[in-house]
């Protein structure tokens, strides 16, 4: 599994800001950015970070209870949903 840029989408731009305080909390190193046009959700932010921070930001979305729609990874110029 290569290793690269994921983003978290929330429910709602609510939720995202929440989430903000949860990831840095975690140690995440993220940077808010509008969500893909592609990937559906009422939120139009995401949060972008590494791919080697997904453990902690697994572990801030449920210290948080947080309503997380999906994680995605960049692969070219495609997102593509992690299960």
């Amino acid at each position: 599994m290569p290793v690269g840029t994921l983003i978290a989408i929330f429910d709602t731009t609510h939720e995202t800001l929440r989430a903000e305080d949860y990831f840095r909390d975690a140690g995440v190193a993220f940077k808010p950015v509008l969500k893909p046009r592609k990937i559906g959700s009422a939120c139009r932010m995401a949060l972008q970070f590494e791919e080697k921070y997904l453990p902690s930001a697994l572990a801030a979305v449920g210290k948080g209870k947080l309503a997380l729609k999906a994680f995605y990874r960049k692969s070219g110029e495609q997102w593509q949903r992690l299960d």
